[in-house]
Order: C-alpha cells, then sequence, then structure tokens
C-alpha cells in the first residue's frame, strides 16, 4: 500500500499537482470549519465553569497544575474540556498554517 507520501509524488509526476494542492486546501478549510464549531460548541461548555468559580480556564489550568484546586470531578470535568479546547486550537492552526503555505 502506498503511503500517502507517494501518492501525492504520483500526483505530482502525473502533472496534476496544482489540482491536488487545490483539493489539500479545500480539504483543510474544511476540517478548519469543523474545528472551530467544535471549539465554539466547547467554549460554551466552559463558559458555566468559569462564571462559577470566577476565573478563566487558563487561570484554572495553572491553579490545578500547581495543586491549589484538588481533583473533583467537577475540575476534572472543566479540565478535560480545556484540554479539548486547546487541542482544537492547536489543529485549527496547523491546518491554516499547511494551507497557507
Amino acid at each position: 500500500m502506498s503511503t500517502l507520501l507517494e501518492k501525492i509524488e504520483a500526483i505530482e509526476k502525473a502533472g496534476a499537482g496544482e489540482l491536488a494542492e487545490q483539493a489539500l486546501r479545500k480539504l483543510m478549510h474544511l476540517h478548519v470549519q469543523k474545528y472551530e464549531r467544535e471549539l465554539e460548541a466547547v467554549r460554551r461548555e466552559l463558559e458555566p465553569f468559569e462564571r462559577q468559580y470566577g476565573m478563566s480556564s487558563e487561570e484554572c489550568r495553572r491553579q490545578f497544575t500547581r495543586g491549589e484546586l484538588g481533583d473533583s470531578a467537577e475540575i476534572m470535568d472543566w479540565m478535560g474540556l480545556y484540554d479539548n479546547a486547546l487541542l482544537y486550537q492547536e489543529r485549527i492552526e496547523t491546518l491554516r498554517t499547511a494551507a497557507e503555505s
């Protein structure tokens, strides 16, 4: 089975590199949109925690990492959601950077 890189090289050799690049950019754009929707949904879930505790998720992460907040189920849920937000943001940035190059 060919790897993705081998397939891309074959497409380029066949003279369809520009078409493949357009398709990849479109695919990356679609994934960016998907992750933006996911990120927005997670942010809506984070808001009640931030209001309840009077701090941002980022500040909660700092305090949690220093062991200042304990490990209640609620804090663990909050940090799990925040991990998802960070993951989606990272994926968005990675795809946008790749699409622009």
